[in-house]
């Protein structure tokens, strides 16, 4: 630019209001123009450009007057959609430097809109959900989110939910089901109506695909929606598929749901995904060279979750074992998540954890709470998860459960496994006697999974 030392003096500026992970991921490599007391900041893309735009302008244009050089800021995307200072980047020779570790990145306690990325497959979602929260839900209400496990749904419920003012009721499906079933056998219906219809202004159900062949929840449901909807309250409901994919629904209920809107959560795109990855490499604290983090996006992960699964891979290999994150660690990371091999089933694989753990097959689909028997349960669910094509409803079904109790486990064994290194060696001794089949899918979350090679065919 025209005056580089002051573009500099700016960066300065920047740095020290986001931090150096927010820096980082947005302004490492971006360059700038001095056009009088205008700063035209470029950007790599269209997405950087509107994503910096949207969440740092204000923190920009502050640092810029602070450094006492523009009083007004614009961005634009780069010619060729690449910023000069990134070409050059690329021709100077990389510094070696001593291995670092990472951190894991630890998981959001309170999801929001801010740290919701937006990008052209999730859209209207995000907008309806701001609707919502606004008070604005007009014909959204009643607003169904579908989409896969990991597609975000949860994030806007709860971002919903942080930003309603008055009364709200966020419950999952199986709580809404527990909640009626333990009413009609109490005799207690009127007081689970009073809760559900008198002096709510949102009402929030998650998971609602729980509800298929539950006839008598389903009935007290639709009347629970009518009344609301009727009398101008809002609606907001998530499930992994459309109203007309779910043929456990009461035909009735399925018309009350679709009669707003239906907003679906689609599988990222590159530049959406993109985003995520140097947001939540941001978010905590670690550093991933960009052409690192290319490479996790370019990865076909299918899912929010799967995407992370493969970022949580890198960082946690690289904290682990105390290296610096480089290409090479990537593919090593990602190699380790998808190995070819015989397709094993849920019932072997259940059987296999007994035998190791020394558990019955009654002991794992039963209620014990004992540590000895959660453990190998836990354990079971997420290799059934990793290993086989089953569904999450399959996999609970197995256990006797429903499928949130088997999100619960995986999410549980991707976090300590992280949290205790001797976990993972545990759960890589026991893995290596299953050998994954072709279709294998990635680690459902933030798993570390066993290296390649480590195996036996047993």
């Amino acid at each position: 630019m025209a005056n580089p030392g002051g573009w500099e003096a700016v960066r300065e500026a920047v740095r020290e209001r986001v931090g150096n992970a927010a820096f980082g991921a947005w302004f490492e490599n971006l360059d700038a123009e001095a056009n009088g007391q205008q700063l035209v900041i470029r950007c790599p893309d269209r997405f950087s450009r509107d994503w910096i735009r949207g969440r740092y302008a204000g923190v920009v244009s502050e640092a810029a007057r602070s450094a006492g050089r523009m009083t007004q800021v614009a961005f634009e995307v780069a010619v060729g959609g690449v910023a000069p200072s990134t070409q050059a980047s690329k021709a100077r020779p990389v510094r070696t430097r001593a291995p670092q570790p990472e951190l894991p990145l630890p998981r959001p306690a309170d999801p929001s809109f801010e740290s919701f990325v937006r990008g052209p497959d999730n859209a209207l979602a995000l907008e309806a959900a701001r609707a919502v929260a606004r008070g604005n839900a007009g014909r959204c209400s009643p607003l169904l989110i579908t989409g896969e496990s990991g597609a975000g749904k949860t994030h806007l419920c709860r971002a919903i939910r942080g930003a309603v003012r008055g009364d709200t009721v966020y419950r999952s499906s199986e709580e809404f089901t527990g909640e009626v079933t333990q009413a009609m056998r109490g005799g207690q219906m009127e007081a689970v109506r009073r809760r559900y219809r008198r002096s709510l202004n949102v009402l929030i159900l998650e998971d609602l695909q729980f509800l298929e062949g539950k006839r008598a929840t389903q009935i007290e449901l639709f009347h629970t929606l009518d009344h609301l909807i009727t009398h101008g309250k809002t609606v907001v409901l998530s499930a992994d598929r459309g109203p007309q994919d779910l043929p456990g629904i009461d035909v009735r209920l399925r018309s009350r749901i679709a009669s707003g809107l239906v907003a679906h959560l689609g599988t990222p795109g590159p530049e959406t995904a993109l985003a995520i990855l140097r947001e939540k490499a941001a978010a905590g604290g670690v550093r991933i060279p960009a052409d690192c983090l290319e490479m996790l996006a370019a990865r076909p992960a299918g899912s929010v979750h799967n995407l992370l699964s493969g970022l949580n891979q890198v960082v946690a290999r690289a904290s682990l074992m105390g290296r610096t994150v480089t290409p090479e660690l990537v593919r090593e990371a990602l190699a380790a998540v998808e190995v070819p091999g015989r397709a094993r089933t849920l019932q072997e694989i259940i059987e296999l954890c007994g035998r190791v753990y020394g558990v019955s097959l009654e002991a794992l689909s039963g209620r014990s709470r004992k540590r000895a028997i959660v453990r190998p349960r836990q354990f079971a669910m997420y290799l059934c998860r990793r290993y086989t094509d089953a569904s999450l409803k399959d996999i609970g079904r197995a256990f006797r459960r429903d499928h949130t109790s088997v999100i619960y486990a995986i999410d549980t064994v991707e976090r300590r496994i992280v949290e205790r290194p001797q976990l993972r060696y545990e759960l890589e001794a026991l893995a290596a006697r299953i050998s994954p089949g072709p279709r294998a899918r990635p680690a459902p979350g933030r798993g570390l999974l066993e290296a390649p090679g480590r195996r036996s065919a047993g």
